[in-house]
């Protein structure tokens, strides 16, 4: 880690620390010792942790999606895809060092987190309902525009509930039944 830059090596260290041991039990000074720079070097990236927590969690979410989009660049749109994206949430659960969603468990760990780490956070939920919305726009469903967002909603709903009794039970069986719940769902519209 010692060959990247200054910012890069905080926000690598913060990212493993915020996701392992929770941001309020992370301090400043363990990001700059793991990290191996000088406490200067921070502040003149970050002036304070708050600005840490935001740059980790806007890399984050676009790694995240971009990791997604790669996941299933070789699917086709519509049905494909939108089940792709709940096979790629499957595979994280099954990875052994996954403790959940890292946007949901830092507003449950901050209630009051600052107003940028929360429009972070709201937009990458955002883009994943419009991933599902725009699988569903491919497939030419009977829908109308309401019914479209509706079932977007519901689908999205789904996911994150199979996210989160994925992440407490330590399985992927809860994503297996809502993607087997889906296909169903699917085969009648």
């Amino acid at each position: 880690m010692k060959t990247a830059g200054v910012k890069e090596r905080v926000l690598e260290t913060a990212a493993r620390l915020f996701y392992e041991q929770g941001y309020q039990a992370t301090g400043i000074n363990q990001i700059i010792e793991e990290a191996a720079i000088a406490k200067a070097s921070l502040y003149q990236h970050f002036a304070s942790k708050e600005l840490v927590l935001n740059a980790y969690l806007q890399n984050h979410k676009i790694n995240w999606y971009n990791n997604l989009l790669a996941y299933t660049e070789q699917m086709e749109a519509g049905r494909e895809k939108l089940l792709g994206l709940f096979d790629y949430r499957k595979q994280t659960l099954e990875n052994r060092h996954y403790k959940g969603c890292a946007f949901s468990r830092m507003v449950y760990e901050l209630p009051d987190i600052n107003e940028e780490a929360l429009a972070i956070i709201q937009g990458h939920k955002l883009a994943i309902k419009g991933f599902l919305k725009q699988q569903l726009y491919v497939m030419k469903t009977t829908f109308g525009k309401d019914d479209l967002n509706e079932f977007t909603e519901m689908l999205f709903n789904l996911l994150e509930g199979a996210i989160l009794q994925g992440t407490i039970l330590r399985s992927s069986k809860p994503m297996e039944e809502t993607r087997r719940m889906i296909v169903k769902l699917l085969d009648k519209i």
